[in-house]
């Protein structure tokens, strides 16, 4: 009671535990005390909120990981760096190096006027998840080598149908992938001890608590089939519950706390080369080959600072799927889209790459 009147004392201490509070039912503690009052404490435990990961342009890398440059070949006495990975890094909404994504595209070395590396075969074009950030070199802040740490791969797979393209990540999931009119997506994970538990859907769109409303201007049919949904059944939620949802044109990914961050990468990963090949032209800027300038941390938030029921119309306080083009745009976007790139020959010839992804 100290404190509430001018003239007061101490008369008793309560002390309420945090732990006992998280264990109560119905998230209030009473407490008795001996001059009949009653000291009641009432709390909303927080909740940990979705991650929100975005992949990055960054340069090519050779077989063991260190990006395609003349300051890594200084380090190495000039020996070749042997074959060729387009590279992706993946950051968080504060601009944090997460993970690095590599995928196999060529095999084989560059050496001016000699040599340059050739494509590997089709079931080699393996996509790795890396875990960390990259370890720079001192001399040159933008050149450096890919975290040791291999988490995650994803292996495309032979089928005796031509109308499906099969993936099997190292988490022993298995996406399908059915082509024809309507593209339709299966997930079977092959390691599940229950034959239905957990069951995973994907669906085409931004479907339960990502759906947007149909009189959004942005809500159609080109702009939805970028975006899938994943939605798990479990003896929780028998009607499903979102649990992730990905832009495979703008390799952006949210999903909640219980899902594998690896296998959520993999996932975007392996659709965006899917549907690169399908589509033939480069919908998820794949043949970029290096570092895009990001806005600077602060300036965009990706949607992760909201002000719920505001009647604020900017989109960077809404939710990111809703204006997504415009919440994820790199700052170095042209005014017409198009960006002119100049790449090192070391990379390898640029049909190296606009082959192997647009066959």
């Amino acid at each position: 009671m100290s404190g509430c009147f001018r003239n007061s004392k101490l008369l008793k201490t309560i002390s309420f535990s945090w732990s006992d509070m998280l264990h109560e039912k119905s998230l209030m503690l009473t407490e008795e005390l001996d001059v009949r009052m009653k000291a009641l404490a009432s709390i909303t435990p927080p909740v940990q909120a979705p991650y929100m990961l975005k992949c990055v342009p960054d340069r090519v890398t050779d077989d063991g990981g260190a990006m395609i440059s003349d300051v890594i070949l200084r380090t190495r006495g000039y020996h070749p760096q042997e074959g060729r990975w387009l590279t992706r890094t993946v950051l968080d909404h504060s601009g944090k190096e997460c993970f690095v994504i590599r995928m196999r595209i060529g095999r084989g070395i560059w050496r001016r006027g000699a040599e340059t590396p050739i494509a590997v075969k089709w079931e080699d074009m393996i996509i790795e998840v890396r875990e960390g950030s990259w370890s720079y070199i001192a001399s040159a802040s933008s050149v450096g080598y890919a975290p040791d740490k291999v988490v995650g791969t994803a292996t495309p797979a032979k089928d005796q149908q031509d109308n499906k393209v099969v993936w099997c990540f190292s988490t022993g999931d298995v996406l399908t992938i059915e082509l024809g009119d309507d593209l339709n997506f299966h997930l079977q994970n092959e390691s599940s001890e229950e034959e239905n538990y957990y069951q995973a859907r994907l669906l085409v769109g931004r479907r339960l608590n990502y759906r947007i409303n149909k009189d959004h201007t942005s809500n159609d049919r080109s702009d939805e089939e970028q975006y899938l949904t994943l939605v798990r059944i479990s003896p929780d939620h028998t009607g499903g519950r979102a649990t992730m949802l990905l832009n495979w044109k703008l390799l952006a990914v949210e999903f909640l706390p219980e899902e594998d961050a690896v296998f959520v990468l993999l996932l975007c990963m392996a659709i965006a080369r899917t549907m690169t090949e399908i589509r033939r032209e480069d919908v998820a800027g794949l043949l970029v080959r290096r570092r895009i300038c990001e806005a600077r941390v602060g300036q965009r938030d990706w949607g992760s600072v909201m002000l719920p029921n505001s009647p604020s119309l900017d989109p960077h306080l809404q939710p990111w799927h809703r204006n997504a083009t415009h919440v994820l745009s790199s700052a170095e976007t042209a005014s017409n889209g198009v960006m002119l790139m100049k790449y090192s020959p070391a990379d390898g010839k640029d049909d190296l790459y606009r082959k192997t992804l647009i066959p």
